[in-house]
C-alpha cells in the first residue's frame, strides 16, 4: 500500500452505513485498512434512520466538528458523529438535509451557472444527493480552512457524491479531490435497455443519448466531476475506456476492487469442511 502523503482523508459516498448496492461492500471491506494508513479518516454518508439505528453508533463529536456542526445547524444541515459499526469501526459522520430542502432550486442555479448542470426538470432521486453532497462539501471546506497546518483529501465516490467534490472547486479550497466512477451512468443506462455498449462506443454522441433517456442531470454531474476533479479514478481498465469516451476523461488511477481476504476460507480449511 502506498503511504499517504495527505493527514486527514474524507471519504463521500452514499453508501456509507447505507446498504444500497456494491459501493457499499467496496468502502465497507477497505475502510479498515484505509483508517489505519491515515493520521485521521472519516466517511461520509446520509443520515438514513432506519439504516442507522443497525450500525452506527452516534458519540459527542470533537471539538472542530462541533464547532462545523453548528456552524451548518443554522442553514438546516443537521450532521450526526460516530463509529460505523463494521471492522475497524472507522469515524463516520451521517448528515440529514431534511431542513436544508428550501434551497435546493438556488444549488440547482449555482451548479448550472458554473457546470452546466441541466436539472430544471430533476426531482428528488437526484435533489436529496445534491443537497447531502453539498453539505459534505461544506465539512471538508471548514475543516480545512479551520485546519491549515493539515494536508486534507476529499474522495468521492460517483455522481451522488459528486457536488462535494464541486462545491470545494467553486470555493477554491486547499482541500485536494480524488473522484473515482464504478461505472458510468450512461454506460448503466444503455445496457440496461440492452444497447451493446463497447461496440457502439466509438459512435454514440453521450449528451445526445443522455438527454434521449432522460438521465441529462446525473450525466453532467458526472461529467463535470470527472474534468475538475485533482484526481480521476476508475475501478477498471475498461470503466477508464468507458469514461474517456463517456465522460472525457482517462482515469489518471486505476483503483481495482479488493476483498479482504480474512472473510474467506483456506483451502485447507474448505477441504476438511468439505
Amino acid at each position: 500500500m502506498i503511504n499517504p502523503k495527505a493527514n486527514i482523508l474524507f471519504e463521500v459516498s452514499w453508501e456509507v452505513c447505507n446498504k444500497v448496492g456494491g459501493i457499499y461492500t467496496v468502502v465497507k471491506s477497505k475502510a479498515e485498512l484505509i483508517n489505519s494508513a491515515y493520521e485521521e479518516y472519516y466517511l461520509i454518508g446520509p443520515y438514513i434512520e432506519k439504516e442507522a439505528r443497525e450500525s452506527f453508533n452516534e458519540k459527542a463529536p470533537p471539538e472542530i466538528f462541533a464547532k462545523i456542526f453548528n456552524e451548518l445547524s443554522v442553514q438546516g444541515i443537521k450532521c450526526r458523529y460516530g463509529e460505523w459499526l463494521i471492522k475497524g469501526k472507522p469515524k463516520a459522520i451521517l448528515i440529514d438535509v431534511s431542513n436544508f430542502v428550501k434551497v435546493k432550486n438556488d444549488y440547482k442555479k449555482i451548479y448550472w451557472d458554473y457546470f452546466k448542470i441541466d436539472s430544471l426538470n430533476s426531482g428528488w432521486t437526484f435533489e436529496e444527493p445534491m443537497l447531502w453532497s453539498t453539505a459534505a462539501g461544506m465539512i471538508i471546506e471548514k475543516t480545512a480552512e479551520y485546519r491549515k497546518e493539515k494536508k486534507i483529501v476529499g474522495h468521492f465516490h460517483e455522481w451522488m457524491s459528486g457536488f462535494g467534490l464541486l462545491h470545494l472547486k467553486i470555493k477554491k479550497s486547499s482541500a485536494g479531490t480524488v473522484f473515482t466512477t464504478h461505472a458510468t451512468m450512461l454506460g448503466r443506462t444503455l445496457c440496461a435497455v440492452g444497447r451493446k455498449l463497447y461496440e457502439e462506443l466509438e459512435t454514440i454522441n453521450p449528451q445526445e443519448e443522455a438527454y434521449k433517456y432522460q438521465i441529462q442531470d446525473k450525466y453532467l454531474t458526472e461529467k463535470a466531476c470527472a474534468q475538475n476533479a485533482d484526481i480521476f479514478t476508475t475501478v477498471s481498465e475498461i470503466t477508464s475506456m468507458e469514461a474517456e469516451k463517456i465522460l472525457g476523461r482517462k482515469a489518471d488511477v486505476l483503483l481495482l476492487n479488493g476483498l479482504d481476504i480474512e472473510k474467506f476460507p483456506s483451502f485447507e480449511e474448505l477441504s476438511v469442511k468439505h
